[in-house]
């Protein structure tokens, strides 16, 4: 029982992270912090993460369509995926080493939008995503965080807030 009130708690505390806004602007938030630059977007991550490029673009000759960006105590791991037109991410599937948690999908004339939350089988850590596709403008958006437990998701959840917030999109 204490373990389902546990993870309820992380998936209520994950969807109140996807819809809730920091009260500051991402760009007054994130001031100071590094920016990385993919092929079609451009975005701010905390100071002393690593960042490790994901996949390469498929449709720029320079740069990448996603990356992850690990914090300093390897606690948290930040996910983005926004390519120039609509493409496979790597973490927006459950592998045969996780069990699905939970999965929310919605799907409003041309733009599903899935929200989902697996478990390491060992209970090493969690993954949660959200992944926005729009059919019709062969679109899509992803966001991710991988944390090892509440406690790391709670100390990095502000700065989660602040990195997707300030996501620039580019277009050619």
């Amino acid at each position: 029982m204490f373990r389902k009130n546990i993870i309820h708690l992380l998936i209520v505390s994950f969807v109140t992270l996807i819809f809730s806004c920091p009260n500051v602007s991402a760009a007054e938030a994130g001031k100071g912090w590094p920016v990385f630059k993919g092929a079609w977007f451009a975005i701010k991550y905390p100071p002393g993460f690593t960042v490790k490029p994901g996949q390469k673009s498929r449709t720029s000759a320079h740069g990448y369509d996603s990356a992850f960006f690990i914090s300093p105590d390897q606690q948290v791991e930040f996910y983005v995926f926004s390519p120039q037109w609509n493409g496979k991410p790597e973490i927006a599937a459950a592998s045969v080493n996780e069990i699905v948690i939970s999965k929310d999908v919605k799907t409003k004339n041309t733009i599903t939008i899935t929200q989902a939350t697996v478990k390491d089988k060992n209970n090493n850590y969690l993954r949660s995503w959200l992944d926005r596709e729009d059919k019709l403008s062969n679109t899509r958006l992803v966001f991710g965080i991988k944390y090892k437990d509440k406690v790391s998701y709670q100390k990095y959840r502000p700065d989660y807030l602040i990195f997707k917030s300030s996501l620039r999109q580019f277009a050619d």
